[in-house]
């Protein structure tokens, strides 16, 4: 169990996996602006690294 920051694991292919996911069904991120897009993208990293914590236990 490693910090996030530091986890080799915690890389943008995964985000990119988890939108292919979602996309998959049938979850879409806005059509506004790419500025709109990366605020969400960043927002969707911030709830990954929480739930890969809580996935494995390092928060309860």
């Amino acid at each position: 169990m490693g910090n996030t920051i530091t986890d080799v694991r915690f890389t943008p292919l995964l985000a990119a996996e988890v939108r292919e996911v979602l996309e998959r069904h049938g979850y879409r991120l806005p059509r506004e602006s790419d500025q709109v897009q990366r605020i969400v993208m960043a927002r969707v990293g911030a709830a990954l690294r929480n739930l890969v914590e809580v996935f494995e236990g390092r928060v309860f």
